[in-house]
């Protein structure tokens, strides 16, 4: 049935101007990822400190359904760090803990449905329920397709729009905004994915954008590249070295790895530093 509606949308709208609604675009970008069993990805960040240097550190996540799970390497220390997540808050070791200022850039690569990456982004106030609103208060599809009235009923939302961003076309998505805040996420006007998350609060300017959607897993794919700017500035760089999902075995073997690795980045606290800010931003 959505595929009709989808199919029908695009007959009665004009190609270039028809947005599609919110919830036909959650559904094609993350309804395809079939996780069996855990899923690894591999990052390489590079993080930019206060003193103006860069500091690089290896991060290797599980996501599966007891959580997620993380393995720090800081480059050049020789450490390998246990992690995990918890609610909002990230555990490095067994005496760090970190506050997370969203969890999107997270769930941007280890949700495994629309209703999962949905319900964070209305969790964080990125959308809004009124927002996956398809059709007019009243209307019903009834009888043959062809008798439906969908252009006149269609919702086009205000909150909804089209923008160009350097990177390409978006759909873009304002889920919350007053005089000195706003909350906005853009997706690629084809649906290869996220293309930017975006917080302005005040004087304060932060966007995680996306690209190079080329890391195929299962009939979905996964941006290569991602960087945090704030106030104009990149402050973190992110690359995707690996994403693959992992047999019991593989996942028993990662398991055992987690719990061999230090529980602590005392002999390198710039180190910490650099992961304590990583952490915060996403």
């Amino acid at each position: 049935m959505n595929k009709i509606i989808f199919a029908l949308l695009l007959i009665s709208f004009n190609a270039v101007a028809f947005i599609p609604p919110v919830s036909s675009v959650l559904k094609e970008i993350f309804d395809s990822r079939k996780f069996a069993e855990g899923v690894e990805i591999v990052f390489n960040h590079q993080v930019l400190s206060p003193n103006g240097e860069w500091s690089e550190i290896e991060e290797r996540i599980l996501a599966d359904n007891r959580g997620i799970k993380f393995l720090w390497k800081p480059a050049g220390s020789g450490l390998l760090v246990s992690g995990q997540l918890d609610k909002r808050v990230y555990s490095i070791g067994s005496d760090k803990k970190v506050n997370a200022r969203s969890l999107l850039f997270l769930k941007n690569f280890t949700a495994a449905s629309s209703i999962e990456f949905r319900d964070a982004l209305i969790n964080e106030r990125f959308l809004k329920w009124e927002q996956m609103k398809q059709f007019k208060e009243g209307f019903e599809l009834q009888g043959e397709p062809q008798s439906w009235d969908i252009k006149s009923n269609y919702l086009q939302q205000d909150s909804v729009s089209l923008v160009l961003l350097p990177s390409g076309p978006t759909i873009a998505v304002v889920g919350y905004q007053d005089p000195t805040s706003k909350k906005t996420i853009y997706f690629d006007k084809g649906l290869a994915g996220v293309k930017k998350i975006e917080w302005i609060e005040g004087s304060e300017n932060l966007s995680w954008s996306f690209d190079q959607f080329s890391i195929g897993l299962k009939d979905s794919y996964f941006p290569r590249k991602s960087a945090l700017v704030k106030d104009g500035r990149d402050i973190i760089q992110s690359e995707v070295v690996a994403l693959k999902s992992l047999n019991k075995r593989q996942e028993a073997d990662w398991y055992q790895l987690w719990q061999k690795a230090n529980k602590s980045l005392a002999s390198a606290p710039t180190s910490e530093e650099s992961l304590r800010s990583l952490l915060s931003f996403r």
